[in-house]
């Protein structure tokens, strides 16, 4: 719904500002035309002086004419027209002989004169200071030609007290100030004193860079600190201009300011939608999901079924979700009880297989002991005991095999003692005092490498107690070391004193040391076998492997 809203809150918003658009420009318009009504009585009394001064450039004969001559027609003119104080010809030479006063004036340092003789043009400019009339004048200036070729100025001096003529329109009352300057930027008139007007007008923006523009208004800050609207429209082309003050409470100037609210109210409109509709879905469907969410996730960390369906309000389609889910829920708890109690039957299964090869094989060695002690043969019995030492090896592991609780791995530092006691090789066998080190850490196997790992170890254990010597101190040692090298590699050392006869590495290996390497063989390690400074050392480095399925006879 709130993707459906975009368009028309984007169409309402385009209209909106169109609206906006308009409006500004009738009331642009509206500002200044209520400016140039305003400034009606200058833009007369000024055209009217440009007129009067262009005529009397015209009158080819009267520059011509005596001085006294010149003089008594001009002032005829001032008297026919009080609302001018001054008149007469200003030559390029800046002398001026032929003027209203009937005597000789000098206006070559006037400001700006040797410019305005290089680029003659009409001009209109204001004296607060003149020299001929007492009051502040405004200078009508008007190029005139002679044969075609530029001679000079006529220049009208007119008081500005009588510059806005009556009958014009009215000014509104809403007007704060109503201001003419000319092309340069100079003030020409105003309806306050000129210094107080200056206060009024824009801070940022020159009067000079007004001039050449289209009548047009704007917003901005005055001098004295204060927001208002400004209107400028030329009074006449390239000469003069007006431009009105006005407050911003103004009744003619309140649509210049742009209506934001108005302007962003399909916006508004849209996001209080977006809203509506949120809190909508909020309200009839996210709820509902996070709670259902939250209930799966209870599902898979506890593995509870919720008390109760959470319906309420939910919708239909939730409620099928929901139902489902707990349906889901209570046919996976089934199965993974029923998967468990298949899992412990086989586990009771198999560890009783564990148990039954267990007794057989100490039967076995039971069976063994007796024909051991009814065997006259020393070498008899001595084959028949290491026979049994191998079987009580086996029987060992799977005596660890049932009483571990993960039959999938065995803890070979546990295997490996258990062992090594097993053979009671800590004790004493009359020919010395031995001493076992034992240095066995808890690594788990998997059965596969568990089986030949106790079998290396118990070969390399009747091997040591058959060729173990004292040491120089006459004390036999035995050490015995299982530890982890990396993350997937293991290390299994046997060590024991030996004399310089008993050194097994001499002569053709016998029975034991093919089955210590056919059993490092199948652990899949490296076999080392050296004697160093009495010591016999038998090594083996393997890599943990998992579970293999098939096992290599060697």
């Amino acid at each position: 719904m709130s993707i459906t809203l975009i368009p028309l809150g984007v169409v309402a918003y385009l209209q909106t500002s169109e609206l906006n658009r308009e409006t500004r420009i009738r009331t642009e318009l509206s500002l200044v035309t209520l400016t140039d009504a305003a400034a009606s009585g200058e833009r007369e009394t000024i055209l009217r002086a440009l007129g009067n001064a262009e005529a009397i450039g015209a009158s080819t004969d009267l520059a011509e004419e005596l001085r006294d001559q010149c003089t008594a027609r001009l002032r005829t003119f001032i008297n026919a027209n009080s609302v001018y104080s001054f008149v007469g010809f200003l030559p390029r030479s800046g002398l001026v002989t032929c003027s209203s006063v009937g005597r000789p004036l000098d206006l070559r340092r006037v400001p700006n004169f040797e410019r305005r003789m290089e680029a003659p043009r009409a001009m209109v400019s204001r004296n607060d200071s003149p020299a001929i009339s007492e009051t502040p004048v405004l200078i009508v200036s008007e190029p005139y030609f002679r044969k075609g070729e530029f001679s000079g100025y006529v220049t009208l001096s007119l008081p500005t007290s009588g510059l806005r003529q009556e009958g014009t329109l009215p000014l509104d009352q809403d007007l704060t100030e109503l201001l003419t300057f000319n092309h340069l930027g100079q003030v020409l008139s105003s309806r306050s004193p000129v210094s107080e007007s200056q206060r009024l007008l824009p801070e940022t923006v020159n009067l000079s860079e007004l001039v050449d523009v289209q009548a047009h208004s704007f917003r901005a800050r005055s001098v004295d600190g204060q927001e208002r609207i400004f209107a400028v429209t030329p009074l006449v082309s390239g000469l003069v201009y007006a431009i009105s003050i006005w407050p911003l409470d103004s009744r003619a100037a309140t649509a210049v300011e742009v209506n934001w609210m108005t302007q962003a109210l399909p916006l508004v409109m849209w996001a209080a939608s977006v809203i509506v509709a949120f809190l909508a879905i909020n309200r009839l469907v996210i709820r509902h999901i996070r709670t259902l969410g939250q209930q799966m996730r209870a599902f898979a960390r506890t593995r509870r079924v919720p008390q109760g369906a959470v319906t309420g309000d939910m919708a239909l389609e939730l409620r099928d979700m929901e139902s489902d889910f707990l349906h889901m829920a209570d046919a996976i708890l089934q199965d993974e009880a029923q998967l468990e109690n298949a899992l412990r039957e086989k586990t009771i299964l198999l560890k009783e297989v564990h148990h039954r090869v267990k007794n057989n094989l100490q039967l076995i060695s039971s069976i063994m002991n007796m024909q051991i002690r009814q065997s006259d043969e020393t070498e008899t019995r001595q084959v028949l005991r290491r026979l049994q030492d191998r079987i009580r090896s086996l029987a060992t592991i799977h005596r660890n095999l049932y009483l571990t609780e993960d039959l999938g791995h065995v803890d070979a530092g546990r295997l490996l003692d258990d062992l090594i006691r097993q053979m009671a090789l800590a004790g004493d066998d009359g020919e010395g005092e031995t001493t076992v080190d034992l240095d066995l850490e808890h690594i788990e196997v998997y059965p596969d490498q568990a089986v030949p790992l106790s079998l290396l170890t118990a070969e390399a254990l009747t091997n040591a107690s058959t060729y173990m010597a004292p040491d120089g101190s006459g004390r036999q040692r035995l050490a015995v070391r299982f530890r982890k090298l990396a993350e997937r590699e293991a290390e299994i050392v046997i060590e024991n004193t030996c004399g310089g006869e008993s050194d097994p590495t001499h002569g053709e290996p016998g029975l034991g040391n093919r089955l210590i390497r056919a059993f490092a063989t199948q652990l899949g390690g490296e076999l080392t076998q050296e004697v160093s400074e009495g010591l016999y050392r038998v090594r083996v480095q393997f890599q943990l492997s998992d579970f293999k399925p098939e096992v290599v006879d060697y």
